[in-house]
């Protein structure tokens, strides 16, 4: 579980820093990124990402479900409010075709189902393939996604973007920066899992 964490990036902090009262960790103050919060109950780590990774690329979505249907139990406990629409992170359609479905719209579906938001499948697409991210550093992957989004027609005032797992952070940074330029005033991220920082991330 992600328990301890950067209420805004969801990036893990160790327990100390968060008894000490810290609640963003230090690159959400120093460089503060456009999304507003991003909600993801578990870490990129096994079990999860075996499952996740069964979901993703092998279509299994028996697998997919129950960790989307927990995300939205937690969402559910928390209280808070909840936003006007989802909007999954979308796919090149050339990639779509391959992959056979988009994950992230499906996660968006079942989480619709079980809160009651509406998706919005429409409003933010996808204008061009990136070039593969695996190998990449964060600075790299913020260059390779500039310009790869748009949004179309109007959206509320608060919403959501969902995807599978939140890895530097990088395309949720560039959807949400074109989110708020598109007058959206608050942009969550709702993942099934955070990928720990890592080196290479960072850079």
């Amino acid at each position: 579980m992600n328990t301890t964490a950067c209420v805004q990036c969801a990036l893990p902090m160790d327990t100390a820093t968060c008894q000490a009262g810290a609640q963003r960790c230090g690159r959400c103050l120093a460089n503060p990124p456009a999304f507003d919060r991003v909600r993801t109950p578990w870490l990129y780590a096994f079990p999860v990402n075996r499952l996740i990774g069964r979901f993703k690329y092998r279509g299994e979505r028996v697998y997919g479900r129950p960790l989307a249907e927990m995300l939205a139990e937690q969402l559910a406990n928390t209280g808070t409010c909840y936003p006007d629409c989802l909007l999954p992170v979308p796919m090149h359609a050339e990639r779509q075709r391959q992959r056979g479905f988009n994950q992230a719209e499906e996660i968006a579906l079942w989480l619709s189902d079980r809160l009651t938001i509406p998706v919005r499948r429409n409003s933010l697409t996808r204008t061009r393939q990136a070039n593969p991210q695996s190998a990449l550093s964060r600075r790299q992957r913020q260059r390779n996604l500039r310009g790869a989004f748009r949004v179309q027609g109007s959206l509320p005032a608060h919403v959501a973007v969902v995807d599978d797992v939140v890895t530097t952070g990088a395309t949720i940074e560039e959807i949400a920066r074109i989110l708020k330029r598109a007058g959206v005033e608050t942009v969550e991220v709702w993942a099934l899992a955070r990928t720990p920082v890592t080196p290479l991330a960072t850079r």
